[in-house]
């Protein structure tokens, strides 16, 4: 059976996006504060809501519509994209205060899961470029000797799995992470390093997304 796309195209299709995937952004800072924050089930609700907004954007995409971001202007942009770091700082704010419990090692879960997840949805949807994002990623891996279509189709089908799944690596790191910091009695640590981490992903979200 033949393959909707080009073998060697394909698998370099998956190690960029690998590469893409783990990178620290945005929902990465978030995925790793909610889950050291808050809970591992927070860290994959945050999997859960980024997963949404992008099969939303890579629909959009794939019926053609990112001509229509492309025409919205560069400062309604920018102001969703501020608007989407200003949560995030006020979510670093929020764990920098980060109240501990009465005994030494708990951690008292403030947020809960759906919130967690329509946070997520939040950030995700303040990067609207990530539709003409895919518009200059996806077409770097589509051979013209096959119908574009189905290359297309299946590359979709491929990120839409593989990116959630690269993406509770994070959860499950920063889940080790957070038990080695409980044992170590450091539990207002726990909300100073989350806070750190939003903060860097708010400044991702201004400066490396333009």
């Amino acid at each position: 059976m033949d393959l909707p796309v080009d073998p060697f195209l394909f698998w370099l299709f998956v190690g960029a996006v690998t590469l893409l995937v783990l990178t620290p952004g945005p929902i990465v800072s978030l995925i790793i504060a909610e889950t050291l924050n808050e809970s591992p089930k927070h860290g994959f609700a945050v999997v859960a809501g980024a997963e949404v907004v992008g099969l939303i954007m890579l629909t959009i995409y794939l019926l053609g519509f990112s001509a229509l971001i492309a025409y919205l202007s560069d400062d309604v942009l920018r102001l969703i994209r501020y608007a989407g770091a200003a949560y995030l700082g006020y979510l670093a704010f929020k764990s920098f205060r980060k109240q501990t419990g009465d005994a030494e090692n708990t951690i008292v879960v403030e947020r809960s899961v759906g919130k967690a997840f329509r946070t997520a949805m939040g950030v995700a949807a303040t990067n609207p470029k990530a539709i003409l994002f895919f518009a200059a990623f996806f077409p770097q891996f589509i051979s013209p000797d096959l119908p574009a279509m189905p290359q297309l189709i299946t590359l979709s089908i491929v990120f839409a799995l593989l990116a959630p799944a690269l993406d509770c690596i994070w959860v499950l790191a920063a889940t080790g992470a957070r038990k080695i910091l409980q044992q170590r009695g450091s539990t207002e640590l726990i909300g100073r390093v989350s806070g750190t981490v939003l903060a860097l992903g708010a400044v991702g979200l201004l400066f490396l997304n333009k």
